[in-house]
């Protein structure tokens, strides 16, 4: 080749054209061509610095390979939808030689940071959408909730049954409270925690018998992994402070905390308000129970302050269809401002509460909406990342495989960001038709490739020598085409770009 392009031109075009490829002497001439490449593709998993990312990690070592290889390698597999155990039989581990159980000692370790990882993920891409110019102006929000991992087995370490509130059963598995970032754009993750549930016995909804035959690890008591294991009893509700307060000393800001009623008592919102002298202000749902509020001296509980106020203080809203009374009350000890919605042809009434006093309903309104954003990331995480299927007994693994998810999606959640494609809804939605003519699995392809390409860099070889290297070498071309191919002819293809298409 007479010729290499650059590294960006030489991903957007090994991308595009691999599914069309019959044989990789094809790639030479089409990488020469150099009006096939003005795509606008950024290199996004390099910007995230891996290697920086992960020096604090340096002490850890597995097997000789670099810890950066490692955390490459997973976020592969799940950009596939793939976990270890299927992953490793393709072509992808051989290409790295490296086999399954070097990736499950390394999530395993019990002295890596993943928490420390994820922030790190996360403060990256503020830095890079400031950057780029794409940071808003707007408001910002912190969104807290909360999401079930079910497991299948009871050996898992720290298992336990867990109730689920919607389907009101009860199964295995973890609750999963994650932190999340909503700059007016995109939600990621800022932070999560693991927790179960002790029963109304005590017994963690399992037998002595079925206790005993659980995976158990000795840990050390200054390791990192013994702090995710202490919270796993914990409210959840002070661990959700916990993580809001460490991501403000990492340099978040917000004008608001997100919650769904669950989360929403006096503790919370005092806390939330102590935090960098009141500059956070809560909004959240409320449940209409027999909790009281002080309203002119007088104790009222939320189906008094409806009948003496809905006649008096009761609106209309046209734009959202609901009758609505805003009132201000003190809440133990906390002024807030109370909004009881009841929307068209509804019985109920619902109940947001909120400490900033000069909120109107509307507003108060369309932005505790901005919550739901966490739920359409629990569900792609979910279904596309394949979070929480980790069949991995060792809690530590446990946490490293959410970990992954969680910065896999942050990685294409820049991706998006910067192509300029819609961000709301579902990350992988085909809203803008005329911007995406690639198929789904090979935008997902693309992204593998340009992690290759980041690979070189931490590997510190030269990319455009060891591209070339790859072009003249028969037997390199082909074992990276076999790789490729193994992405394409998945038998799991075309039920998976069918999901994510939807």
């Amino acid at each position: 080749m007479n010729q290499l392009l650059n590294k960006r031109q030489f991903i957007s075009n090994i991308t595009t054209m691999a599914s069309k490829l019959n044989n990789f002497s094809e790639l030479q001439s089409i990488l020469s061509d150099e009006e096939k490449t003005n795509e606008g593709v950024l290199h996004f998993h390099s910007q995230f610095n891996v290697t920086r990312l992960v020096q604090s990690l340096s002490a850890v070592k597995i097997k000789g390979y670099l810890v950066s290889t490692l955390i490459f390698v997973l976020c592969i597999y799940r950009l596939r939808g793939l976990t270890v155990w299927r992953m490793h039989k393709t072509m992808a581990t051989r290409l790295f030689d490296m086999d399954e159980n070097t990736l499950y000692r390394f999530m395993n370790n019990e002295w890596i940071d993943w928490r420390k990882l994820l922030m790190g993920f996360a403060k990256q891409f503020k830095s890079l959408a400031r950057n780029h110019g794409s940071e808003t102006q707007g408001m910002s929000f912190f969104i807290i909730d909360d999401t079930d991992l079910e497991k299948t087995g009871k050996t898992f370490e720290f298992i336990s049954r867990i109730f689920n509130h919607v389907k009101h059963t009860w199964h295995l598995g973890f609750k999963m409270l994650t932190l999340g970032y909503w700059d007016g754009k995109s939600l990621i993750a800022v932070d999560f925690s693991l927790h179960r549930e002790e029963g109304k016995n005590g017994n963690y909804g399992l037998t002595k018998k079925e206790r005993s035959k659980q995976f158990n690890k000795q840990r050390d008591q200054s390791a990192p992994s013994m702090n995710r294991i202490r919270e796993l009893d914990q409210k959840k509700t002070d661990v959700a402070v916990s993580m809001i307060k460490r991501a403000v000393k990492n340099g978040f800001r917000a004008s608001y905390v997100l919650m769904d009623s669950w989360f929403t008592n006096d503790r919370v919102i005092k806390s939330i308000r102590s935090i960098k002298n009141g500059a956070l202000h809560f909004l959240g749902m409320c449940k209409i129970d027999s909790r009281k509020y002080d309203i002119g001296g007088k104790l009222l509980n939320s189906h008094q302050i409806v009948i003496r106020n809905q006649r008096k203080r009761g609106k209309y809203s046209r734009k959202h269809k609901s009758e609505y009374i805003s009132i201000v009350a003190d809440y133990k000890g906390t002024r807030v401002k109370l909004f009881y919605i009841r929307y068209h042809n509804a019985k109920n009434w619902t109940l947001i509460l909120t400490t900033e006093l000069s909120l109107k309903f509307t507003d108060a309104l369309e932005r505790y909406q901005i919550r739901w954003t966490i739920e359409v990331f629990f569900k792609e995480c979910k279904q596309y990342l394949k979070l929480g299927t980790s069949q991995n007994t060792d809690f530590d693994g446990q946490v490293a495989d959410a970990t992954i998810a969680l910065i896999t999606h942050t990685i294409l959640t820049l991706q998006r960001r910067f192509e300029a494609y819609e961000t709301m809804g579902e990350l992988f939605r085909e809203t803008q038709q005329q911007l995406l003519e690639l198929t789904l699995w090979e935008r997902i392809l693309k992204t593998f490739v340009k992690m290759l390409h980041e690979l070189l860099e931490v590997l510190n070889l030269d990319v455009e020598a060891t591209i070339e290297k790859i072009m003249t070498s028969n037997h390199a071309a082909n074992k990276l085409l076999k790789m490729l191919e193994v992405v394409s002819e998945n038998p799991d293809n075309n039920e998976y770009n069918h999901n994510l298409a939807v």
